[in-house]
């Protein structure tokens, strides 16, 4: 069993990396606010995680999600601002820089864990981050003359990475919930705050 899920794990995480790396592509030829798009997201992936619950024949666990109610609200809430941050972030600069700049959040995460998650800050951890805030100068553009649109969209992108990070962090610490079962909160959190 254990080999058969490795043998489709890789399959499976090219595919979702393939999948969240056109995400750009496709928002540049969408001519629809990024708010729209974003409900539309979160709608889409409700219904599907619904349909895979009802075919696996999966229940809610209500007694895991009363306990942690706020801290799904607030995180669906952050899903949906999240992705109108991002998917804007393309319309003011490119695909490439608004990528590199979103995946400033796991660098974000590792910046907050001392404070949220009360991990330890190593000097290898603290010199990742240091190269990784100069990569994305480097990669943005943000170090040459850049103009306004530039800069707002590599601004859009890091307020939608701090989002996620809070996201990250927020799911952390909800060890006990079903991870189908939060993400099925989280987007229809997300889709209701973006209606």
């Amino acid at each position: 069993m254990d080999s058969k899920k490795n043998l489709l794990g890789l399959p499976a995480l090219i595919l979702s990396m393939t999948i969240f790396g056109t995400v750009g592509i496709f928002r540049r030829y969408i001519p629809l606010p990024s708010g729209w798009i974003a409900l539309a997201r979160g709608v889409i992936g409700l219904l599907f995680l619904a349909v895979v619950m009802l075919i696996c024949r999966k229940r809610l666990d209500l007694i895991s999600l009363r306990k942690n109610l706020i801290p799904l609200v607030i995180s669906g809430v952050l899903l949906g601002a999240n992705w109108i941050l991002f998917f804007e972030s393309y319309m003011y600069t490119t695909v490439a820089a608004a990528t590199v700049c979103y995946y400033m959040a796991p660098v974000i995460v590792t910046l907050l864990s001392p404070l949220v998650l009360k991990e330890r800050l190593t000097l290898k951890k603290a010199l990742c981050v240091a190269a990784a805030f100069i990569g994305v100068v480097l990669v943005s553009g943000l170090g040459s003359e850049s103009g306004d649109s530039q800069v707002k969209g590599v601004m859009l992108a890091l307020g939608a990475a701090v989002m996620y990070a809070c996201i990250v962090l927020l799911n952390k610490k909800m060890q006990e919930v079903p991870s189908l079962d939060r993400t099925a909160v989280q987007l229809g959190v997300s889709a209701v705050v973006l209606l």
